[in-house]
């Protein structure tokens, strides 16, 4: 079961993420599907999809790229990466043209053979840093840019 869990999330990243194929969504998730993630809390498949829709058109270019993946009962563990480049508005942050690039782990509680919840931790902030519109105290926009 373990190994089918596996290549279930493999085709949540690949699938939704990397190629914008919103209905492998409906095959491989529970209708009542919650992310946990901090900066995109939601729950349902249609609020799920809309922030794949808010990131793909933020960043058409977008990359997720799996580095480490790993299951346990009802859960698959991964890390990853992420990258593109800001070419579309995202929450209300004009395209600045810049490329991003930071990491994420997610947790993924199945449910049978759907997953059912995620839990997310990604870098936002490195993210928001590298658009420019978010610096920390002491530092410059432009520092480690």
């Amino acid at each position: 079961m373990a190994e089918k869990h596996e290549v279930t999330v493999r085709k949540l990243f690949d699938d939704v993420w990397n190629k914008g194929n919103l209905k492998v969504y409906d095959e491989i998730c529970t209708p009542d599907f919650v992310n946990n993630d901090p900066m995109n809390p939601v729950r349902g498949l249609e609020a799920a999809k809309g922030v794949v829709k808010k990131y793909r058109a933020a960043f058409p270019d977008c990359r997720i790229d799996v580095d480490e993946i790993f299951s346990t009962g009802d859960k698959v563990v991964t890390r990853w990466r992420y990258s593109g480049t800001h070419h579309g508005q995202l929450e209300g942050i004009a395209p600045t043209g810049r490329r991003v690039n930071g990491t994420g782990i997610t947790i993924l509680r199945f449910s049978g053979d759907l997953i059912r919840e995620a839990y997310v931790n990604w870098d936002a902030l490195g993210m928001l840093q590298q658009l420019g519109v978010v610096t920390l105290p002491g530092k410059s926009a432009q520092a480690g840019m």
